[in-house]
């Protein structure tokens, strides 16, 4: 386990914000549907060598008010034909973060599509910290915005070369985006877990959820672990063309687990799993040129 990973694990569990303080909450039981979305763009500044544009919809998930319109942001490079949807990390609110990595990525010919989730940034429902408060909620948002990316793509698919990414949590989704997708995508999955239940009962966030709101950690941690897998990628069939996936994960992750990120590799034949030097937070900081580099491989294949 990376150094960084494990300061950063110390001071998470010492500090006052629990994960799913408010318990359980109404778990979901519907599988997302996919189909069209539409965004209204507006444009934001354009360059020679960049386009940037804004965007807002209505999201087809059954979300509190607070969530229910979307966000999303629109790098493209002039001339290119090649855009990927790149989905946020866990408290990722905003888009500043995840524009470095679409800026680095479009001096490599490719766009980027920025969407932020349900529950975060301009889309909270609560105020404070966690912005995640049940365990229903996590669900909740995974599926809306697993939802809300695949309608987005659909729209985009006839006249773009269309690929999905993201780092952890938004490694997670953008799994189950590529897999149920109706047609070829590229997909790149970026320090990733199969589903949530390994992150929060076997990793360093294990120690950072609040088992006493959800009964005691005896009693809820195999529940939870159920629960979650509701969401992992080893319950869906592969993608169509498994092969246009590439899968890169931390050598000293200490959040997600090597076997978590090889058993989505062995269940998509085909995909290409590489190794990063680092944790799991070194390789989402200095380490992105490792993940500029697998989005810009995974399209050059397609």
């Amino acid at each position: 386990m990376h150094w960084v990973d494990r300061l950063a694990g110390a001071v998470m569990a010492r500090s006052r914000s629990k994960l799913f303080p408010d318990g359980w909450g109404s778990l979901p039981s519907d599988a997302p549907a996919v189909r069209p979305l539409t965004v209204a763009w507006t444009k934001v500044s354009t360059r020679k060598d960049l386009e940037i544009s804004d965007g807002r919809f209505i999201s087809p998930a059954p979300l509190p008010p607070a969530a229910v319109q979307g966000t999303i942001r629109w790098l493209q490079p002039v001339g290119s034909t090649a855009v990927c949807l790149l989905l946020a990390a866990s408290n990722e609110e905003g888009f500043e973060r995840r524009e470095i990595l679409a800026r680095d990525l479009a001096r490599q010919g490719v766009g980027s599509l920025i969407l932020e989730n349900p529950y975060y940034g301009s889309r909270r429902v609560h105020e404070g910290n966690p912005p995640i408060r049940t365990v229903a909620e996590l669900l909740i948002m995974g599926s809306a915005a697993m939802q809300e990316a695949s309608g987005i793509l659909l729209g985009f698919d006839s006249r773009y070369t269309v690929g999905v990414g993201g780092y952890s949590m938004g490694g997670n989704i953008a799994g189950l985006v590529a897999a149920s997708f109706p047609k070829p995508l590229v997909a790149v999955l970026m320090a990733p877990s199969p589903s949530p239940a390994s992150v929060f009962t076997e990793g360093l966030l294990a120690d950072v959820v609040d088992w006493n709101a959800l009964g005691g950690r005896s009693a809820a941690e195999p529940h939870l672990r159920e629960v979650l897998d509701r969401a992992s990628i080893l319950a869906f069939p592969p993608p169509t063309r498994p092969d246009l996936a590439i899968i890169i994960g931390a050598r000293g992750d200490g959040y997600i687990p090597a076997e978590a990120v090889e058993s989505i590799h062995h269940h998509w034949p085909g995909s290409e799993l590489r190794w990063a030097p680092g944790g799991h937070i070194t390789l989402a900081t200095v380490g992105r040129a490792h993940l500029v580099e697998a989005l810009s491989d995974a399209f050059k294949s397609a």
